[in-house]
């Protein structure tokens, strides 16, 4: 009873990219109306044979393979998530799967001991499935389905019977998915809340597994755009390839839900095979266009020798910024993020203090010290300050930053 009732952690299937693209794979196809997977679905750009993750499975009994612990963690995530349920995993077309067996062992040139190994347990479990169906057969009544030619295990029995045939026959291996009435759209929001705290750096210290380091949204979206440069783009639309899951610059899965989610772009298929296509609504593309910033060519072309002061005024309302210059311009921006409204709103709100020097502290105080940490309200500003440059380029940082303190930059603004 008390492993029923233990919290079950499910923040790795946001996190991780891969497998943020399978949860986005399963929904997709559930708000599309199929309810049916196959293996190879969920292992783009092999990701998943990353040496140490193959290494670990080699010195475990847990999985036959990477593609054995694909499947289980794609299972264990419908499940955690309330997705649904699994009403069967299957093995279908026995005899392509034996001839695909067969060919690969002939084609092997330069066959190891394991290798030789490798190749007799996946005959020994075809051979066994295949003595199962054949008694499955004898009380079938109906011999024109899929059926005929398709072996069904639960979701308790599988793995025993293809553990080690997921490896080389990923495409052969399927599962339905009942899905449930509300679990799947609770599972959309989820995505769309983690979206909405990463991309104000909210989980910058919980660097996925197999990253080299945690990198600043704006600076994600910074080397998305200049990834993306050596692709071509065709009337708005551009393939983009799973190698990108391999960049270490950028996130992309997480960049690409961001700026689906804020309508810059369409993802066609999160299904798709060796690449995205997908479609920008605006261009050119710039990292002003994907913040829905107006773009630099139409910004302040002060000269450089030239002073530049600000008015500022915020409005929580609908939280935007407004900024007048000298003569009259005004540029608005559109503050993103409940923590960075609630920043400005505390700075903002007593105008007498807003031009002071504001304790990262006293501001993490105000919000309630343990919801929203120093950390959180320095990122909140730092972010700030790279929308406003992407307005307005001239303007370097409108806020000093220290390491516990902000303040409107005096070289900027003009205090009212």
């Amino acid at each position: 009873m008390e492993e029923e009732n233990e919290e079950i952690n499910t923040f790795d299937y946001f996190n991780t990219d891969i497998k943020l693209l399978a949860l986005h794979i399963v929904l997709e196809s559930f708000y599309r109306g199929h309810n049916t997977f196959s293996l190879d679905q969920f292992l783009k750009g092999d990701l998943w044979k990353i040496d140490e993750i193959a290494e670990e499975i080699k010195d475990t009994n847990d999985y036959g393979s990477v593609e054995d612990l694909v499947l289980q963690q794609v299972i264990q995530m419908i499940k955690d998530l309330h997705i649904g349920k699994i009403v069967r995993i299957s093995v279908k077309d026995l005899s392509s799967l034996s001839e695909k067996i067969i060919r690969e062992a002939v084609e092997e040139k330069n066959g190891t001991e394991n290798e030789v190994m490798m190749y007799s347990a996946y005959i020994d479990e075809v051979y066994k499935l295949k003595a199962l169906k054949d008694a499955q057969r004898v009380d079938m009544k109906d011999f024109h389905t899929e059926k005929w030619n398709r072996i069904d295990f639960t979701e308790d029995n599988f793995h025993r019977h293809i553990q080690y045939l997921s490896e080389i026959g990923s495409s052969f291996i399927e599962f339905e998915v009942e899905f449930g009435k509300n679990g799947p759209i609770e599972a959309n929001e989820a995505i769309d809340d983690y979206i909405d705290n990463f991309c104000e750096d909210q989980f910058i210290e919980k660097k996925p597994l197999y990253r080299q380091k945690s990198i600043y949204f704006s600076k994600q979206i910074e080397n998305f755009v200049e990834y993306i440069k050596r692709f071509p783009l065709i009337d708005g639309s551009m393939n983009i390839p799973f190698s990108s899951l391999f960049e270490q610059g950028f996130e992309v899965v997480k960049v690409l839900s961001y700026l689906e989610k804020q309508k810059r772009l369409k993802v066609r298929n999160w299904n798709d095979t060796e690449l995205w296509n997908v479609k920008f609504h605006k261009l050119p593309i710039t990292v002003a266009s994907l913040f829905g910033q107006e773009d630099t060519k139409d910004t302040e072309k002060t000269d450089n020798g030239k002073e530049i002061k600000l008015n500022l005024s915020f409005s929580l309302q609908t939280g935007t910024m407004i900024l007048t210059n000298t003569d009259g311009k005004e540029y608005k921006i559109k503050v993103q993020g409940q923590v960075q409204k609630e920043v400005l709103r505390v700075i903002f709100q007593h105008p007498k203090n807003t031009y002071t020097e504001w304790s990262l502290y006293d501001i993490s105080e105000t919000l309630g010290g343990n919801d929203v940490d120093e950390k959180a309200v320095k990122n909140a500003i730092y972010q700030f300050n790279k929308k406003v440059k992407l307005t307005i380029p001239q303007v370097e940082n409108l806020f000093e930053l220290t390491k516990h303190s902000a303040q409107l930059n005096p070289k900027y603004v003009s205090v009212s």
